[in-house]
């Protein structure tokens, strides 16, 4: 008798570290292999090996966020030798990434070691930029819609989710079970990107619930990035925004963009204040419809300035008049934008724009929820500055989105679990789904195994 059975290893209870286990007939896969952040006691888990990873055969790779990829150069690290599985422009984007994840890592390292800030005898990086060089080479490229066999009685195929360029959800054929992995779900009228596919028909649904709590703004997003820009020139200092590098801050640069070439918004110089971002904006130039709008181009062109290197960055830290700065990253765990915070978190005349989610646990969260000093580089810094969170800047479906995109796929699910989120959001949107379809819905927990019966 065949065995199917899920085991989650992140990603539950927790928006972070995903990772689920899939076992048939003694086969394992590993959908998604994310780093954990936010809190110490999950980000203690990067460094503990993984079971049988050995017995690991393939990874699927939803996207390529940290919190869905950044763990790959450690599972390789520990023995994994299987084919790690994803879309084209999941591959591009995981590669800069993981190089610029290993990069921020080895200066974090180095500088707590130079500091002696660490609290342990010497600061290590959890990888390096040749463990990512090492891993990139077990990376397999798909299309959307390509059938992948990685097992007797088993395929899977990618189907785009609307969440960022590349990013999918995955159809898994078990035999005759069929599961469906969300991945992180876009916006059904998202700002730049296309919108989520159809659900399949499946036995199972693993969805993700980020957002399971709550709804997004009804204010458009250009009119939230219009206020916070108009209200942070009239102080007249420095205009922040952490942003995620892959697609949040293509979108702050289109919005800012578009604003000024309706006069909606003064013309301030616009800093690319991150290497990373300016990477995968390179690598998408293609991929976005507004960059065809020639209007809007000539604005990008005179306005946005894409910065180089250290040198330059650390001079741009320095101009005291005012700017804008677009720097990673986009929950304040590392990057660029500690150092425009340093310099500047202490000035009432700062304004620090928040375009996304902050995870518990990070500094962003911090100062979302008012914290009066904040630290980093071994140091605590008086936050004075004015703090601003855009909640309709998101590349995740919110609840009624979640619940529209279900109704709107080919058929219910079956039944229905919950991972990738924290613990109040999937309660609310489990209540929620039952309500709505009458379906078995359960919370994934961490370490929770699940078996299907045949």
């Amino acid at each position: 008798m065949n065995r199917l059975s899920l085991k989650f290893l992140g990603g539950a209870g927790t928006v972070t570290g995903s990772k689920t286990l899939v076992t048939f007939n003694g086969q394992k896969v590993l959908v998604d292999c994310g780093m954990f952040q936010g809190v110490k006691r999950l980000r203690k888990q990067n460094w503990d090996d993984l079971d049988d990873v050995n017995e690991i055969t393939d990874v699927i790779l939803t996207h390529a966020h940290l919190d869905h990829s950044g763990y790959l150069p450690r599972l390789v690290k520990q023995g994994f030798k299987g084919a790690i599985h994803c879309t084209s422009i999941t591959a591009r984007l995981a590669e800069i990434i993981l190089m610029d994840s290993a990069k921020i890592q080895e200066e974090d390292a180095e500088r707590a070691n130079r500091n002696n800030y660490s609290r342990h005898p010497e600061a290590k990086p959890l990888y390096t930029v040749e463990d990512v060089k090492v891993c990139l080479g077990q990376f397999q490229e798909h299309d959307f819609g390509e059938w992948v066999v990685p097992g007797i009685d088993l395929r899977f195929v990618f189907l785009p989710n609307g969440h960022i360029p590349g990013s999918a959800m995955v159809e898994m054929h078990a035999e005759k079970k069929v599961l469906v992995f969300s991945g992180d779900v876009g916006r059904l009228k998202p700002l730049i990107m296309a919108k989520p596919g159809r659900l399949p028909a499946c036995d199972l649904l693993v969805l993700e619930s980020t957002y399971g709590d709550r709804l997004h703004e009804l204010t458009p997003p250009a009119e939230q990035l219009e206020a916070a820009i108009n209200q942070a020139v009239e102080l007249k200092g420095q205009i922040l925004i952490p942003s995620f590098a892959v697609e949040r801050s293509q979108e702050v640069i289109y919005l800012l963009c578009y604003l000024m070439l309706h006069k909606r918004i003064p013309k301030l110089k616009i800093y690319l204040d991150s290497p990373m971002a300016a990477a995968v904006s390179e690598v998408l130039v293609d991929y976005y419809d507004f960059v065809k709008e020639e209007n809007l181009m000539r604005v990008m062109v005179q306005q946005l300035e894409v910065v180089s290197d250290h040198r330059a960055s650390r001079a741009i830290v320095h101009m005291r008049e005012p700017k804008i700065v677009i720097a990673g990253s986009g929950m304040i765990t590392g990057g660029r934008i500690l150092h425009h915070l340093e310099a500047h978190i202490d000035d009432p005349k700062t304004t620090v724009i928040l375009p996304g989610f902050q995870a518990l646990g990070t500094r962003g969260h911090s100062l979302v929820s008012g914290c009066n000093e904040i630290k980093f580089f071994g140091k605590y810094y008086p936050v004075k500055a004015k703090i601003l969170q855009m909640g309709g800047l998101s590349a995740h479906a919110d609840r009624e989105e979640l619940v529209e995109w279900i109704k709107q796929g080919k058929a219910l699910p079956k039944r229905i679990v919950l991972n990738h989120g924290e613990m109040d959001a999937s309660d609310s949107l489990r209540v929620k789904l039952e309500h709505e379809f009458n379906i078995p819905t359960s919370i994934a927990t961490e370490n929770m195994e699940m078996i299907l019966d045949f």
